[in-house]
């Protein structure tokens, strides 16, 4: 079945946008022995080539993948890569997650997180929207960020609460409407009390846990959700999944 060129898997009509916000500023390029960057490229490879036997995830969750160092850059799955987001065809940048081959992400510059967060927010409102107009059952998008810096400017200078007011604003209130929920998560390094000015509800430091544990996290969370659950509530589920998912990491590292 197809509605206006959007192809569905039988039964599973409804759609769940997601956008996946990556930090590939420059800290990610750490430790030069084995970089955080190599780690997550892995996670991600894997991650993608083992969705594509859940069929439920297959057919139903559309991913937009965001990156963000000085500059912030969008997967364009038409070239198939990386592009500055002003120069993205917005109407092809969500697809769905057996169909996305994850780029290379290299490590780099600085982190405009804030930048990455407005993007991702107004892209997936008009993804949503555009799939309401088509008459799409569509599920409210979630934004999941993973970072292990601090938010910086376009100069590189650290953020601090106040710079972060307005995108924490935008975030608190689209929740409250059920426009989306976002999620934080900072790895090895992330400033955590910048963080949770950004979001004070939905960060969480996920400090041992590896990338391939932590996209598990994202996306069990992302299923498990009910359209009309509050997002505090999601976010309360969340870091119970994480303390969860943290404990069998830990009792797995000690069975070794």
């Amino acid at each position: 079945m197809s509605v206006r060129g959007i192809e569905f898997g039988a039964g599973y009509e409804e759609r769940q946008p997601v956008v996946l916000l990556l930090d590939t500023s420059a800290s990610m390029g750490r430790p030069a022995q084995h970089p955080r960057i190599d780690e997550l490229n892995e996670a991600l490879r894997s991650w993608f080539d083992g969705v594509r036997a859940q069929e439920r995830l297959r057919t139903r969750v559309e991913t937009c993948l965001i990156t963000f160092d000085s500059v912030v850059r969008v997967y364009d799955p038409g070239p198939g890569r990386l592009v500055p987001v002003e120069e993205a065809a917005k109407e092809r940048l969500f697809v769905l997650v057996d169909r996305l081959h994850p780029p290379a992400l290299r490590a780099e510059g600085l982190t405009r997180l804030t930048d990455a967060v407005e993007t991702g927010l107004d892209l997936a409102r008009a993804r949503y929207r555009a799939l309401q107009g088509q008459r799409v059952p569509v599920r409210r998008p979630f934004l999941w960020v993973l970072t292990d810096g601090a938010p910086s400017d376009t100069e590189g200078r650290p953020l601090d609460a106040a710079g972060l007011a307005g995108t924490a604003e935008r975030v608190r209130r689209g929740e409250e409407r059920g426009e989306w929920v976002v999620q934080v998560v900072g790895v090895r390094g992330a400033d955590l009390p910048l963080l949770r000015a950004l979001a004070p509800k939905a960060t969480s430091l996920l400090e041992n846990l590896d990338f391939g544990r932590i996209l598990e996290l994202f996306f069990q969370s992302t299923d498990a959700s009910s359209p009309d659950q509050d997002a505090d509530l999601i976010h309360r589920q969340v870091e119970d999944r994480a303390a969860k998912l943290a404990r069998m990491d830990r009792l797995e590292r000690g069975l070794r």
